[in-house]
């Protein structure tokens, strides 16, 4: 009984190991008489390309100025509100100028007896009457109290804040008859005569564009209208987290309605350059990055690649394949590394 079971068992484990030896093989079978996976491919091709982008701003003014007062004092005239109209050396504000008007008197006295003692001075030394010593004091008297003047008369001109160029009031912080004290912010002035809006560009574009290129601005407030500007400035550095840098282009003349702080679409075309460029559906990503499919031997390659910019539906390669190889543009569902492809 005991041998018999035996028997059974060894049975059982031999037609086991038959059945799965059949169904390798017939799995085997089954992969050599699978069909190549259909795909469409494209040929890699380089292109004579410009990179056109539509990128959002807010326009600004070119200047800004904050006055402030550099002397302390009862604030007696400010006769400007925000979006008045002033024009450069415009009396903007003025403080009360008793105290120094005073001191500057005194100061101009005082010179001009320091100038009478050098002169009588001057006359006693021929007739040995004085010495060099007193001369040379008198004079060093004289300097004291011309530079006190000049002093006084800066503190004087302190009290009148002029307009530094034609503009617009943007701000008003203070009123007549307040006491300020010094540095006080009072008012702000914007020079309105050309505005300039900060662009954020993507740092694969930044090296393509150069100063003074021509752009075009929309200003969502105005319409439909397209004015003309230009590329003004490049700032130094790229933003960490976004990886973007700015530009500033310069809308000048003004259109009429313009104002700081309004919406603005700005229109940038690069300059023309040889570039591979791939159609964009071509290309995977996955945890490690961008990829394509290539063609090799009908067999579809997962090969990584670095991309560039992108213009409408084609993206730029910088790096991963070249030119006269064929990658896969369409049938992704299901395909795999190494898998046998066939073009249709």
């Amino acid at each position: 009984m005991c041998c018999h079971n035996k028997y059974k068992v060894l049975g059982i484990i031999l037609t086991f190991f038959i059945i799965t030896a059949c169904s390798d093989d017939q799995a085997a079978k089954n992969q050599q008489t699978r069909p190549a996976h259909k795909v469409l491919t494209v040929e890699v091709t380089s292109q004579q390309v410009s990179i056109q982008k539509i990128l959002p701003g807010t326009l600004t003014a070119q200047r800004k100025v904050q006055i402030f007062n550099q002397e302390e004092g009862l604030l007696t005239t400010l006769p400007f509100y925000e979006g008045d109209q002033v024009s450069r050396d415009t009396l903007l504000a003025s403080l009360d100028d008793s105290l120094i008007s005073a001191e500057l008197n005194k100061t101009t006295a005082v010179l001009k007896q320091t100038k009478l003692n050098l002169d009588r001075v001057k006359n006693l030394l021929p007739r040995k009457l004085a010495s060099e010593d007193e001369v040379a004091k008198a004079k060093t008297a004289v300097d004291i109290a011309q530079a006190e003047l000049n002093h006084q008369k800066t503190r004087l001109s302190h009290t009148h804040m002029l307009a530094p160029f034609d503009g617009i009031i943007s701000e008003r912080l203070v009123e007549p008859g307040d006491v300020v004290p010094v540095h006080t912010h009072i008012l702000s002035l914007l020079d309105t005569s050309s505005l300039k809006a900060k662009v954020h560009i993507s740092e694969l574009l930044l090296p393509l564009i150069k100063m003074n290129d021509p752009v075009t601005i929309k200003i969502d407030a105005l319409g439909d209208a397209i004015y003309s500007g230009k590329v003004i400035r490049s700032h130094p550095t790229i933003d960490a987290n976004t990886r973007r840098g700015i530009i500033e282009v310069e809308l000048s003349p003004v259109p009429k309605g313009a104002l700081p702080g309004q919406l603005c679409r700005v229109s940038i075309n690069t300059q023309t350059a040889e570039r591979i460029m791939i159609p964009f559906d071509a290309v995977r990503h996955d945890k490690d990055g961008a990829y394509v499919y290539k063609v090799v031997d009908n067999k579809a390659i997962k090969t990584p690649i670095r991309t560039g910019v992108q213009s409408d539906q084609a993206i730029e390669v910088l790096d991963g394949i070249m030119l006269g190889e064929r990658i896969v543009s369409q049938g992704f569902f299901g395909l795999k590394h190494n898998q046998a492809v066939s073009e249709s």
